[in-house]
């Protein structure tokens, strides 16, 4: 005698032999196998299955993809050489220089005296290329540098506009 499920399955085969013609492809099984040696994984030396290796992603490299999604390369790199640059141009120099901004592509910076501004210009090529190696190429490639402001002759809170021009100076 066989079994009520078996039994159920032969009489589905029928009636659909008798719909369609041809019943549908089962795959053949072999006698005395179970069903758990189709689907068997591989499993540690305790008898339990491995645990699935997790890759989870560093915060770093999460904050990494979020920066270049949202287009914030640029202006991360710009921070960056403003607030290191006594790292990028060294000690010395940084104390008589100050970066005043960046725009675009172009970094703007004021020196103390004329000759440090020279000293800076004869540099450009050094600074610039520090600044590839550190933060990527493409995102300074012009320095702009300024020596100091001309003095003003404006005294106080209120002023009155002068005559103008004057030779004043001998």
């Amino acid at each position: 005698m066989t079994d009520p499920v078996s039994q159920a399955f032969e009489q589905m085969l029928k009636a659909a032999s008798k719909r369609a013609g041809t019943p549908p492809r089962t795959p053949v099984r072999k006698k005395g196998a179970s069903a758990s040696t189709y689907a068997r994984r591989p499993s540690g030396p305790d008898g339990r299955a491995p645990r699935r290796p997790l890759e989870v992603d560093t915060f770093g490299s999460i904050l990494g993809r979020e920066i270049d999604n949202r287009g914030w390369k640029k202006g991360m790199a710009g921070g960056w050489v403003n607030g290191h640059w006594d790292e990028l141009v060294g000690e010395k120099i940084a104390q008589h220089t100050k970066v005043e901004m960046i725009k675009d592509t172009s970094l703007f910076i004021t020196c103390d005296s004329t000759a440090w501004a020279t000293n800076l210009r004869m540099m450009q090529r050094q600074i610039l290329q520090v600044i590839a190696e550190k933060v990527g190429p493409g995102i300074i490639t012009e320095l702009k540098i300024y020596g100091p402001r001309a003095p003003s002759w404006r005294k106080g809170p209120l002023h009155v506009k002068g005559r103008g021009p004057r030779d004043t100076y001998g």
